[in-house]
């Protein structure tokens, strides 16, 4: 049963990695003349990820984790109408938001590294703090931003850092995922 579950967001992880990997590339690609248009669908898509949370709420178990989960995707959907409604003030709005989800997420990869790569004896768990200490990094330089003023340099930088953020996503899950021992 534990397998099971484990083997289950195994696959959402990779599949959400990789989805992530090609929106990054095409944040990376995409003219300058379609950056405010990348920026609103940006804002439909956090709006559809809150919807689906939150329908996800209404129809599973009504434990803790599920009820901040609820919390957050309410978050999420005010922040998508607050993307489809601002205007140029977006951009620092955004980049406050990516820098501390990224910070977040740098230290998060930190403690799975410290946490169980480690302890497993896994042999490449100083890649993962390495990377979880350029992820925090790049939260904190994309929080001040500091080179951009237009919509595309914010698209450029965001869909790389997206990019990085997703294959540091894999290395996580590849250094700290159990080991079924049968």
């Amino acid at each position: 049963m534990l397998f099971e579950v484990l083997d289950k967001l195994k696959q959402q992880t990779i599949i959400s990695s990789i989805l992530m990997m090609m929106l990054g590339l095409l944040m990376l690609i995409v003219p300058e003349k379609n950056d405010w248009a990348l920026v609103n669908i940006l804002g439909y898509v956090i709006i559809i990820i809150g919807a689906v949370m939150v329908w996800d709420f209404i129809a599973g178990d009504k434990h803790l984790s599920s009820c901040i989960l609820f919390i957050f995707a309410l978050l999420l959907i005010l922040l998508g109408i607050f993307i489809l409604v601002s205007g140029d003030d977006i951009l620092k709005v955004l980049s406050v938001l990516f820098g501390i989800l990224l910070m977040i997420d740098g230290l998060h990869s930190g403690l799975h590294a410290w946490m169980y790569a480690r302890r497993a004896g896994r042999k490449w768990w100083g890649l993962l703090i390495v990377l979880s200490v350029l992820l925090f990094g790049a939260g904190i330089i994309i929080l001040n931003n500091p080179w951009w003023h237009t919509a595309h340099s914010f698209v450029k930088v965001i869909g790389a850092v997206i990019l990085f953020a997703a294959a540091t996503g894999i290395v996580r899950l590849i250094l700290v995922w159990p080991i079924r021992k049968e």
